[in-house]
């Protein structure tokens, strides 16, 4: 096979500069988000070895990876062009992922102290839950920022995409034996993986109404509720079969309650990967 080496080095060089802005960006962002904390990330990860808010970072930098990701993999501009819009782009990424830290605080998992949970009791299943909604939200943002998305469809499908989240989660727990706050806050990690993986696969889909050129808002709104009401009646319909198929001689719900990890992370797998192929197949 020929290769054009100058043609093969000029390409790396052009890539070196998007992996070098994804390097700083990732710096970046795990500054952002001590400065946005009360109290010092350095220490808790390295003197407390608290792995609750190393999920939860470990989710703010995933989510950070998926914007940067869904904005490069966009129309290219020009190697300028794309790098400004990237690093723009990343940087509204961060606030909005600030602002999911909080709603995930105050209304998401609104019974307890998240913070408290996170540093105080290092609660690993919130900050599993946390990381999650991290995903979750850039999902959402990057799938609005593909094609010819702007910073407003971004902003607001990013607040319509947690409100489906929330609605989400309270449908969850009505549908659940289970007290998904209650059991959060005893740090019950196989509640944690299940309701994550079930909020990541609703994430993947509401994602799939946004990819694609930007045509009109009324276009882009109706695909997008259309799909979190097929999301919201699909989901629970997969979580009953892997009950009743999939675990038949026990009960998923009384499993989860008993902390049973290994179901937990079949349910939840099997969550994701039911949202990508309806993703592919519709």
């Amino acid at each position: 096979m020929d290769i054009n080496l100058t043609h093969y080095l000029s390409t790396m060089a052009y890539n070196s500069a998007y992996i070098g802005l994804f390097i700083a960006i990732i710096a970046l962002a795990k500054l952002s988000y001590n400065l946005a904390t009360p109290y010092n990330t350095t220490s808790q990860l390295t003197d407390n070895a608290n792995s609750a808010l190393g999920l939860s970072i470990g989710g703010y930098l995933g989510a950070i990876t998926i914007i940067y990701g869904f904005v490069l993999a966009g129309p290219s501009k020009g190697l300028v062009s794309d790098l400004m819009n990237v690093s723009l782009y990343s940087v509204l990424g961060m606030v909005l992922l600030t602002c999911s830290r909080i709603l995930n605080d105050k209304l998401l998992l609104r019974l307890f102290c998240n913070q408290e949970q996170l540093i105080n009791q290092q609660n690993e299943a919130v900050g599993l839950v946390q990381a999650a909604n991290y995903m979750a939200a850039a999902l959402i943002i990057g799938g609005a920022l593909t094609g010819e998305g702007t910073w407003l469809s971004a902003i607001v499908f990013y607040f319509l995409g947690q409100l489906m989240l929330i609605i989400f989660a309270k449908g969850y727990d009505h549908l659940t034996a289970f007290n998904l706050h209650e059991q959060l806050e005893k740090g019950n990690k196989a509640v944690a993986l299940s309701f994550s993986g079930t909020m990541l696969a609703l994430a993947i889909i509401l994602c799939h109404a946004l990819i694609g050129g930007f045509h009109s808002w009324q276009q882009s709104l109706s695909l997008f509720f259309i799909d979190a009401l097929f999301g919201f009646l699909i989901l629970p319909i997969v979580r009953y079969l892997v009950d009743k198929i999939i675990f038949s001689k026990i009960s998923l719900d009384q499993a989860m309650h008993d902390k049973n990890t290994a179901v937990a992370v079949i349910e939840s797998s099997i969550a994701i990967c039911v949202a990508v192929i309806i993703t592919i197949a519709i």
